[in-house]
């Protein structure tokens, strides 16, 4: 049996071994200023699409688009409003990179030009994950424009969910800020954005549009005692080496 391996599965099991957390999701209308403040003030991975906006143009993407923070696709629905017909070779089928204002959506990252939009679909769904396996435990975007057209925009994961709206519509080029805190380290998380034709209902609504920008998933680092831990079995090996050689 390879010690190395025990005793760095053994310390990684006991590092990482949390309590039942709830999740939780919490949204506030957005700041540009308290937003802009903490924007990559942290340990944070950034998605703004502003690398896909200039690489592609503006247009729809494919199911499974891959960006820094997970892969994002439409929830289905055919879109068919102005958003749609205002972009000429515009299917409504799929999601869309945008830049500029496009009925009250637009871009939200500190000096950037590019959001992500629904293309009045049902809505999108977002696999988090991050290069390398790294895991996290906590991530924040900026909304834009949700529940203003008729629908209630509901935000879904990891079995909770949020409305956007439970009463009147939302007023037009609304901005919300989205946290989602998973209360522990995790390296993968399912989200919705869905729309629906009624509060807590479950029939699919098109055609009110929603844009997110700014996304903030905040990567954990590998805690202290592993590090150490590293460090010292390397030293361990380095000395076994050593003695091995020495007996040759």
């Amino acid at each position: 049996m390879n010690l190395s391996r025990v005793l760095i599965a053994a310390s990684v099991s006991a590092c990482w071994a949390f309590s039942a957390h709830a999740l939780t999701i919490d949204v506030v209308e957005y700041s540009e200023a308290s937003y802009n403040s903490i924007y990559g003030s942290g340990s944070g991975i950034l998605e703004g699409f502003e690398t896909h906006g200039a690489t592609y143009g503006q247009g729809e993407v494919a199911n499974g688009f891959s960006t820094s923070v997970g892969t994002f696709s439409t929830l289905g629905g055919i879109g068919s409003g102005g958003t749609v017909s205002g972009l000429p070779g515009n299917s409504g089928s799929m999601l869309a990179l945008r830049e500029g204002n496009v009925f009250g959506r637009e871009n939200l990252s500190p000096n950037g030009s590019w959001f992500l939009d629904s293309n009045d679909t049902w809505g999108l769904s977002w696999d988090v994950a991050l290069a390398g396996g790294k895991a996290f435990d906590k991530l924040t975007f900026a909304l834009s424009d949700g529940s203003d057209a008729g629908g209630f925009l509901r935000i879904t994961a990891g079995g909770e969910s949020h409305e956007l709206r439970t009463d009147r519509r939302l007023s037009d080029g609304n901005v919300r800020l989205v946290t989602i805190n998973f209360g522990a380290p995790t390296k993968t998380a399912g989200i919705s954005l869905a729309n629906y034709t009624a509060l807590g209902g479950d029939v699919a609504r098109r055609n009110d549009g929603f844009s997110i920008d700014a996304i903030q998933v905040a990567a954990v680092p590998l805690p202290p005692s592993i590090l150490l831990l590293g460090g010292a079995l390397f030293s361990l090996g380095f000395v076994t080496h050593r003695r091995r050689k020495a007996a040759a």
